[in-house]
């Protein structure tokens, strides 16, 4: 974390500071050397700190001079960005207005710059002192007897978890593991690896164990072997491969081991692959990585034998390459209710218990290890009790942290700190960074990504573009099982997810000791003890009162997120001069004149608003900064012209009309012309705006050069308007790109409100021939009688569309036809129509790339059959899906109880091609109970040359 804040600091403030500073700083070249000297000093130092706390340890060995020393670090950390947040501001921000009143302002502002040049140049040489005498008080202390340990103890980074004795709700995964290690019927006998998968202390050993000692195994498996990859580093000794070799070798064949030599590796391989190539034999690793296999997998000859490899890993991607031919993936998910109830309580019910341990068992997340651990405390007494579980519910963080008299999360606490210390520091800034939002919140990816990118968590040394780096760093997240997919897209693309609950849980509480974090919700009641450094505030449901918002200092605040009411505390975001995310979508009780003084918040890069909201108040000009502007949730239908004219604005949400006044005045649309026509718009996601008969956002979108996903509300149309031929010229002119062009456009049209012949109406003229019509993403919501003509029938008008929707509420008649040769990409096809009878003409054979279709959930039976039966029988094996249209994943609000019971359940079966577009694999599909209890997702992974 302390690394991670030194390199954010690093990419996102210093190198917008040096930018400006080539361009104002010849003025005053002594402050600018001074500033690029705190640069190389921060970066020498923040190397330095990585060397040291290396050296002191990671997890509980780390002392307290290292938590002493990270603290003043983010301390000096918060203190530089202070202080070149305010260096830009001062440089860059120019007074507003026009005529002789602006003059003064812009003389008066001068000025003040010269004036101020000075103060911040001593304030730089005040950091660079503090960060040396930081530097040189740890320098000085001796720390060899720590380091003495670290290349020795992998086992305390990787723990080794103690397998359950009668362990709850493995009782159909064991059966179902122990179905994969027959071939099915028809099947040739091959080698398969199997690769079981899910986040640390979910029960992966216990499981495979069970499998290893079950008497079916025994009988079937007459040469077996079971070896722990986990207690060697891949980084030091080999990675432990010639220790796994001589405790495989000693196992199927104890006489040869004791005539090899420890380091001779290749006798080694040769002897169990020379004994292993006649032997039909299960073996299991646990705790494999990917730099382990690699060297071990060409031991294991497929010998026609039907041999099994039983392996486990918390990564996605190892398991997925270790039995990405011929194998199974198997991941396992966490317990249900009812399970945990019976760990966690001992089997003792009573109304008052149930209600004491329901937040409880809500932050153990279904993770067994977690479950045991709140187990073994509850024994301390002599009985569980409600009250005794609610005070462990709001203590739990501090168990996580740090050892007590009556330690019984030690285990635990090893998992989630193995965890934590194997992500980048990078990546565990994101990870923390997450306990802003509630546990088990279902979260966008593409919000979560927003946040980081706003507040400079995802910068980079490399080339890549900022939107790579949050991506990938939320793809590794993902990869670990640290973030829990919740919804998917094309089988693979994480729409949806949330931090798995116990991970939340600790690094929440890592964030708040660290003053990274502070939060006011029912557990956390008083934030204002470490308030006064923090970098983010939380509010949960109006508990900060105004006493406590006006006592602390939250001028460092760079986010507030507030979830219910706010209260009080609502009134104090002017306090925050350097905030760069007011995230208010959730906030109950925000009214119009909150938001008064916002254009004061000069740094703010995101802002997302909900409530009764109804207007944007005249400073939004001044929020220079912004690069996402969320109104989906308020009651805003006219957007001030200024905000289109924002330069960094690169996201705008809502169901927005331009304001009638500003259309109307030549003066601003001479100017918006003339700021869009310049390619000075950065405007990416305008998702969206109502399209009537005054043109507004479709003549102005003909000129935003750099959009790239764009919702559009059909209004209704007057007769003799020209209104479909701007609505398809904006369309078109949004959809051509240049020939050599990869990126991807999304475009949503509703015309609900329309009459049926409008989309039907659209229709473009042949593009250049230096340029194509490309759409990745169409969905049409509305009544439809056939395919828009831009959308392709034997034309290979958007040879590039991947996902295709329509929404029609009402259905008189068959959906559009798509006949053969039609939308030759299409991965994802959504019929969200409830009235949708049968296969409505639609033939889904010929789409030989699909991937997932999904109906709405309130089709006929009947139709669930047809469409179940059309995805069995086309060759890709695509996922069907079911869609419940009063569920808004994405929107969820306060109070929200039934819908969040719905996304609790489990998925039944998720069967997944592999990665790549070469969809002519086969698919191998396993039907699992629809036991709510059930904790099996299967993933299975079969050769191109597979028959069905």
């Amino acid at each position: 974390m302390e690394s991670a804040a030194a390199s954010a600091f690093l990419r996102t403030v210093m190198g917008k500071l040096f930018q400006v500073l080539e361009k104002e700083y010849n003025k005053q070249k002594g402050l600018r050397q001074e500033t690029l000297s705190i640069q190389q000093d921060v970066r020498m130092i923040a190397a330095a700190m990585d060397d040291s706390l290396h050296a002191l340890g990671r997890g509980e060995r780390r002392t307290a001079v290292a938590r002493l020393y990270r603290e003043e670090m983010l301390g000096l950390v918060h203190d530089a960005q202070d202080c070149i947040d305010r260096i830009l501001k001062r440089l860059t921000c120019r007074p507003r207005g026009g005529g002789g009143v602006a003059l003064v302002r812009r003389v008066a502002h001068e000025i003040k710059k010269v004036q101020s040049r000075s103060g911040f140049a001593d304030e730089i040489r005040k950091l660079k002192a503090r960060l040396k005498q930081a530097h040189e008080r740890v320098v000085g202390i001796p720390m060899a007897a720590a380091a003495a340990t670290v290349c020795h103890d992998f086992a305390t980074a990787a723990p080794l978890y103690r397998v359950a004795r009668n362990p709850v709700g493995l009782g159909r995964p064991v059966e179902e593991l122990l179905s994969l290690l027959d071939e099915v019927e028809g099947e040739p006998e091959q080698l398969r690896v199997i690769s079981v998968v899910g986040f640390g202390g979910l029960g992966k050993t216990t499981l495979a164990r069970a499998v290893y000692e079950a008497p079916d195994a025994v009988e079937k498996f007459h040469c077996r072997a079971w070896v722990s990859a986990g207690r060697w580093s891949p980084e030091n000794n080999g990675g432990g491969v010639r220790e796994i070799l001589r405790d495989l070798l000693w196992q199927v064949r104890p006489k040869d081991s004791m005539d090899v030599v420890a380091d001779d590796g290749q006798r080694m391989e040769a002897l169990l692959s020379e004994y292993l190539k006649d032997k039909r034999y299960l073996i299991v690793i646990h705790g494999i990585v990917m730099e382990q296999w690699m060297q071990l997998k060409f031991i294991f000859e497929d010998n026609g034998k039907s041999s099994r490899i039983l392996l486990t890993t918390a990564i996605q991607s190892t398991a997925k390459r270790c039995s990405d031919d011929n194998g199974y993936v198997y991941q396992l998910n966490t317990l249900g209710e009812e399970d945990s109830k019976e760990i966690a309580l001992q089997g003792v019910r009573s109304p008052e218990l149930e209600q004491g341990s329901t937040a409880l068992l809500k932050k153990c997340g279904g993770l067994p290890l977690a479950l045991v651990s709140v187990s073994d405390f509850l024994k301390c007494s002599a009985e569980p009790t409600g009250e005794r579980c609610a005070k462990l519910c709001r203590n739990l963080g501090s168990h996580l942290r740090e050892k007590d008299d009556y330690d019984n999360f030690t285990e635990l606490r090893k998992v989630l700190m193995h965890n934590y210390d194997s992500l980048s520091v990078y990546d565990m800034t994101c990870l923390l960074y997450l306990g802003v939002f509630p546990i088990n919140r279902p979260l966008k990816k593409k919000v979560v990504i927003r946040r980081w990118l706003a507040e400079g968590y995802a910068r980079s040394d490399s080339l890549c573009s900022e939107e790579d780096i949050a991506d990938k760093t939320f793809e590794e997240l993902i990869d670990r099982n640290i973030i829990q997919s919740i919804d998917t897209r094309d089988n693979t693309q994480v729409k949806t997810c949330r931090t798995h609950g116990i991970m939340h849980e600790f690094a929440l509480h890592k964030s708040m000791s660290q003053g990274f974090i502070a939060t006011s919700s029912r557990d956390h009641p008083r934030p204002s003890a470490y308030v006064n450094n923090v970098y983010h505030l939380s509010i949960h449901g109006g508990n900060l009162t105004d006493s406590e918002a006006s006592d602390v200092d939250i001028s460092r605040v760079r986010s507030l997120t507030v979830f219910g009411k706010a209260g009080d505390a609502i009134s104090h975001v002017r306090k925050c001069k350097l905030l760069r995310v007011l995230d208010l979508e959730e906030c109950s009780d925000l009214e119009d004149s909150h938001l008064k003084h916002i254009g004061k918040l000069w740094h703010l890069t995101y802002l997302s608003v909900g409530g009764t909201i109804g207007k944007l108040p005249s400073s939004i000009d001044g929020l220079h900064c912004l690069e996402t502007l969320d109104l989906r949730r308020t009651k805003i239908k006219t957007l001030p012209i200024e905000a289109i004219m924002l330069y960094h604005l690169a996201h705008l949400f809502g169901k927005l009309t331009v304001d009638r006044d500003d259309l109307n005045n030549a003066k601003k649309m001479t100017k918006v012309m003339k700021f869009l026509s310049g390619n000075k718009s950065n405007l990416k996601t305008l998702a969206g705006f109502v399209a009537n008969e005054r043109q507004g956002f479709l003549e102005l979108m003909v000129h935003m050069r750099n959009l790239r996903k764009v919702k559009i509300w059909c209004g209704p149309v007057a007769n003799g308007s020209n209104y479909t031929t701007d609505l398809s010229e904006a369309i078109q002119e949004f959809t051509k790109v240049p020939m050599d062009s990869m990126d991807a456009r999304s475009l949503s049209l509703d015309s609900e409100e329309c009459s049926e012949d409008l989309l039907s109406s659209l229709d473009f003229k042949p593009c250049p021939e230096d340029s194509k019509y490309d759409v990745r993403s169409l969905k049409l919501r509305g009544k439809l009688l056939q395919l828009p003509p831009f959308v392709p029938l034997l034309s290979g008008a958007f040879p590039s569309l991947r996902r295709l929707c329509f929404v029609v509420q009402s259905l008189t008649s068959a959906l559009p036809a798509i006949k053969q040769g039609a939308l030759p990409y299409l991965v994802s096809l959504q019929l969200l129509c409830p009235g949708l009878v049968g296969l409505s003409g639609i033939q889904i054979r010929h789409l030989k790339h699909l991937k997932e279709v999904t109906i709405d959930s309130g089709v006929p039976g009947e139709t669930r059959q047809d469409w179940e039966q059309a995805t069995k029988n086309h060759p890709n094996r695509p996922r069907f899906m079911l869609h419940k249209s009063d569920v808004r994943v994405e929107s969820e609000g306060p109070g929200n109880e039934e819908a969040s019971a719905v996304r609790e359940k489990r998925k039944i079966c998720v069967v997944q091609p592999s990665l790549d577009d070469g969809l002519d694999s086969s698919l191998k599909k396993m039907r699992l109970s629809s036991d709510s209890s059930s904790r099996l997702q299967m993933i299975v992974h079969t050769s191109p040359t597979m028959q069905l």
